[in-house]
């Protein structure tokens, strides 16, 4: 049987991501050289996961002195909200409630963060 489709980018396709977001276009070289995964995937492996997330459209590319240059076709903010919708459907049963509920039970929550979640509530209580 074949498997569904992930509902978004892999754990490998996320850190690519996250390096293409923090650095900019990238060769797979470059991105190939900034993984600090353990072990080290091989080149071979970062390119054909380029490959793939070029296929979803994750990313695009450009091919720069016969270099082929990567570069983020979606944004952090966009791959968090689908994570989160799709955290929420499927864990959650839907209920935003109960995700804030088990994240502020979750004892990495800061002193820092909970203010920032009560600013937030005040917020859109005033909208």
């Amino acid at each position: 049987m074949a498997r569904p489709p992930h509902p978004g980018p892999t754990e490998r396709e996320l850190t690519l991501l996250k390096l293409l977001w923090e650095h900019g276009p990238s060769t797979v070289r470059q991105l190939h050289q900034l993984i600090h995964l353990r072990p080290r995937p091989a080149y071979t492996s970062v390119q054909s996961n380029l490959q793939g997330m070029l296929d979803k459209g994750y990313v695009h590319s450009r091919t720069d002195q016969h270099a082929h240059v990567y570069a983020a076709t979606v944004t952090r903010d966009e791959v968090e909200r689908r994570a989160v919708s799709d955290l929420i459907r499927r864990v959650f049963d839907g209920s935003a409630l109960r995700l804030f509920t088990a994240a502020l039970h979750d004892e990495q929550t800061t002193p820092a963060e909970l203010e920032r979640l009560q600013a937030l509530l005040d917020e859109s209580r005033d909208d």
